[in-house]
């Protein structure tokens, strides 16, 4: 991989946000972190990650709302670098309408529940970046 792959890991538990930007800056990934849901907005808006890793559960504005409104930003802007929205979550839905309905309506292209794998992690980056982290 010539340039590294820029992630935005956004948590607003630090021990998840701290582990996750340690464990991809040493895989070699460039790592941007953000701690609620409007900075999350902003920062994404302004530094176009490639992959941006998204907790729900934030302040501010949830993940299910932030994913949708870069989502529409993303359509309606011709500046916008679009990128997908994964989103982490320990709140697992009680069906599968249910889960279809949120994935839908945030317009993420994935979600991870947590407790996750380090290493699945990366391979959904890797996958839906197109790239191989060496």
């Amino acid at each position: 991989m010539d340039k590294a792959l820029r992630i935005l890991v956004v948590d607003d538990e630090r021990d998840i946000l701290e582990t996750l930007d340690y464990s991809l800056g040493m895989r070699g990934f460039d790592v941007i972190t953000a701690a609620d849901g409007l900075e999350a907005l902003e920062l994404a808006k302004k530094v176009g990650p490639d992959v941006m890793l998204l907790d729900v559960m934030l302040p501010g504005c949830n993940g299910y709302e932030v994913s949708r409104l870069l989502k529409e930003w993303m359509d309606h802007d011709p500046q916008a670098r679009s990128f997908p929205v994964v989103l982490l979550t320990a709140r697992k839905v009680d069906s599968a309408e249910r889960e279809k309905f949120v994935a839908t309506w945030s317009r993420a292209d994935r979600t991870l529940y947590k407790p996750f794998d380090i290493d699945t992690v990366i391979g959904e980056i890797e996958h839906l970046a197109g790239a191989t982290v060496a």
